[in-house]
């Protein structure tokens, strides 16, 4: 449905302003709408802030005869060194 390069720090917001409204439109009801947009605004920064940017790509697919949200955030960046001492804390 949707897709928006992130390359600067405003871009953060701005994807999070639009998988609101995508979710939104898909009939998820206010609640749901500020989950996903939260979910999806950490996700973001977190590629904008390690990665240097990325993309974000909304969509939709049914399932279950459900409309799903879906969204995908790609990044350039060079992956985490050592990811098990990131994930021991």
């Amino acid at each position: 449905l949707l897709s928006l390069e992130l390359r600067y720090e405003h871009d953060v917001v701005h994807a999070r302003q639009r998988a609101r409204q995508v979710a939104e439109l898909l009939g998820f009801d206010p609640q749901d709408q500020t989950r996903i947009a939260t979910a999806v605004s950490e996700i973001v920064r977190n590629a904008f802030r390690y990665a240097g940017g990325g993309r974000a790509e909304f969509g939709a697919r049914l399932e279950e005869g459900r409309q799903a949200f879906t969204a995908c955030i790609r990044d350039q960046g060079p992956g985490i060194a050592d990811p098990e001492t990131v994930l021991q804390g």
